[in-house]
């Protein structure tokens, strides 16, 4: 088997929870992220699913060291990323990107397009002269579906579509073999995000990128990833190829998640079983201690309050889930 891509391997961030303006002390922790491992091969989409404040955007942002992971391992290409100095995190950091959920927030208002796609050349050196820069600007904006005459705009003249391809543009300029996409068509509407999502597919294929891509909408996971993570208040619940997830899910979080998707024929839709979870989703630590979701699950058992199911292989290909007693409560 081929060393993957990016390898997670254990990897934990707590937030301290403090009290007291003048004299502050911890008085517990946030568990945002507890004891994630997860493998990414060189060309392949990884959806990361869960609700929110489930921990997605935190892990994405410990693989990148934008947030220290307080304990764990991340290798990239073979190089541990948790253990490099600045100077080589800044070289590692040319070859994975992220893509922010937010293309009104995440590009600078005072920066030209130009200026902000040429930022990265600038960072890690890649081109020569004035001119060299120019024309690679105006070739990564021609990649992602923009005018090279957009290059002298402001973004506020763009639209939330657009803004999203300069972002990519300029995710791009470092010639990354990984993207992180941290809902990357969230806050678009419903004809932006299908041209952004084939736009991420096309570059895909073009240029052998793989992507973690992280959301919360189970149909943009589906149409576009090759493997799916289910992610429970800081941990992987469930892991397995996109079809065989989407088709055969097993455990108990991941069906109630996929029973809230709508079908767009109405006599299916009716006949369909919706299984509503009780409660909400709390970190509180006493309940992390055991199986996290046992409060809220219909197939909970007291063996459930005892210890925590790891997660483990099912039987089909490639698919685990971290449950006690998995089935299939309806057909999905």
């Amino acid at each position: 088997m081929s060393t993957p891509l990016l390898e997670v391997r254990d990897v934990r961030k707590a937030f301290p929870i403090v009290r007291g303006r003048s004299l502050r002390r911890s008085i517990g922790e946030i568990r945002a992220v507890d004891g994630v491992s997860l493998t990414l091969a060189a060309g392949e989409t990884l959806g990361l699913v869960g609700e929110s404040g489930c921990g997605k955007s935190t892990l994405a942002r410990c693989i990148l060291r934008l947030l220290e992971p307080t304990a764990g391992a991340v290798r990239f290409g073979g190089r541990d990323v948790l253990a490099s100095s600045q100077r080589e995190l800044r070289n590692l950091r040319r070859e994975m990107q992220i893509i922010f959920q937010d293309p009104y927030g995440s590009l600078n208002p005072r920066m030209r397009v130009a200026q902000l796609v040429a930022e990265p050349l600038r960072v890690h050196a890649m081109t020569g002269g004035r001119h060299e820069t120019r024309a690679r600007v105006a070739e990564l904006l021609s990649l992602v579906g923009l005018s090279p005459e957009h290059a002298d705009r402001y973004p506020h003249s763009f639209s939330g579509g657009q803004r999203q391809r300069i972002g990519i543009a300029r995710a791009l300029a470092s010639e990354p073999k990984l993207l992180i996409l941290d809902e990357p068509v969230s806050a678009l509407d419903v004809s932006s995000r299908a041209q952004i999502l084939a736009l991420l597919e096309d570059l895909q294929a073009r240029l052998g990128l793989a992507y973690l891509f992280v959301s919360h909408d189970l149909s943009v996971v589906r149409y576009i990833s090759q493997r799916v993570a289910v992610m429970y208040l800081g941990k992987i619940v469930e892991l397995a190829p996109r079809d065989d997830l989407f088709g055969h899910p097993r455990h108990p979080y991941t069906q109630a998640l996929l029973s809230a998707v709508p079908v767009p024929d109405p006599e299916r839709e009716r006949r369909r079983r919706r299984i509503h979870l009780p409660g909400e989703a709390t970190a509180d630590g006493a309940l992390l201690e055991a199986c996290r979701f046992r409060t809220r699950c219909p197939l909970a058992r007291p063996a459930c309050a005892e210890k925590e199911p790891p997660l483990r292989a099912l039987g089909p290909p490639d698919h685990e889930a971290a449950c006690f007693f998995p089935q299939t409560l309806a057909p999905m």
